[in-house]
């Protein structure tokens, strides 16, 4: 490989791009759990991808980005609205009330496991050992950092399980689909408008339900919505849709591991909660993972 050819500065942005992007989504577990006393959980994540599609979109007409225009692009940005958006937070918020944290932290942390063997399959990216071992590995400090809660927990309800699971195989899937497009479609748009229409199911699943009790003009919601909507999603979906075309699938999956590590710190900042020895080492094996996917041997990358 060549030095001059700018391959250390990539690879730098693209550490840094999916670190920051794994730190702002785990900003949002604190702020939902925070909300649901002001407002019933699906308005919350309905609220907030509307917020953030309309933020993305307001910014893209701003600099004159240009507007996706081919059926192909909107077929896949609905498929990609579906699975990312409507079942994702549908899944993800559902579960969050139903199983205990740590359980949802390790079936949640699935994800980039599916996502690299769709990867595999779909995209025809070359997994090796090394990236096979630090998949494993990342999975295993996923599972030494929340077995605490998942063992002194009560017995779990296999309808949270699979709200879960289900969840975070949408993710994948949209994952794989985002890879298809990313060089077809401009990133603000693109993830503006798969915000908007994946708000659309979930707007409709509220309405649905019965009235409720709901306290959404409190400013305090109001900073919350916001934070979840603005740097909580849209800038991260931004910069991980611009990441799809700096590095291959399954090594950007990897960086997911460190979303419960950053809950982990948001939970000793905003609820005192303490790491245990066993955390600690789940953490450094976490960390071990990503520089061991990061420098697979045998990828291609175009």
């Amino acid at each position: 490989m060549k030095k001059a050819d700018g391959k250390p500065r990539q690879n730098l942005s693209v550490v840094f791009g999916a670190t920051l992007t794994m730190l702002l989504w785990a900003m949002c577990f604190p702020l939902i759990s925070i909300s649901q006393t002001y407002a019933p959980i699906m308005l919350t994540a309905t609220l907030r991808a509307i917020i953030a599609g309309g933020f993305l979109i307001f910014f893209a007409g701003l600099l004159r980005r240009p507007i996706p225009n081919t059926t192909r692009s909107y077929a896949y940005l609905s498929a990609i609205a579906f699975f990312a958006t409507s079942v994702g937070f549908w899944g993800m918020f559902y579960a969050g009330r139903l199983i205990s944290p740590g359980l949802a932290t390790v079936l949640t942390n699935t994800q980039p496991l599916i996502a690299g063997l769709l990867g595999w399959c779909i995209l025809n990216e070359r997994v090796g050992k090394q990236s096979l071992v630090a998949y494993a590995v990342g999975f295993l400090g996923i599972v030494v950092i929340s077995g605490d809660s998942i063992y002194s927990s009560d017995p779990q309800s296999l309808s949270g399980i699979t709200y879960v699971v289900i969840g975070a195989t949408s993710i994948a899937i949209s994952n794989v689909l985002l890879k298809k497009i990313a060089s077809h479609v401009d990133v603000l748009y693109a993830m503006g408008l798969q915000l908007l229409l994946g708000a659309l199911p979930l707007l409709l699943l509220v309405l649905l339900q019965a009235p409720m009790t709901i306290q959404c003009c409190d400013i305090k919601y109001l900073w919350l919505i916001v934070l979840m909507a603005v740097p909580g999603t849209a800038l991260p979906f931004a910069i991980w849709f611009w990441l799809m075309e700096k590095a291959p699938l399954y090594q950007l999956n990897v960086y997911s591991f460190l979303t419960p590590i950053f809950g982990l710190y948001f939970g000793y900042m905003f609820f005192s909660e303490s790491l245990s020895f066993a955390q600690w080492l789940g953490v450094i094996l976490v960390i071990f993972a990503i520089p061991l996917a990061s420098i697979s041997p045998g990828q291609k990358t175009t």
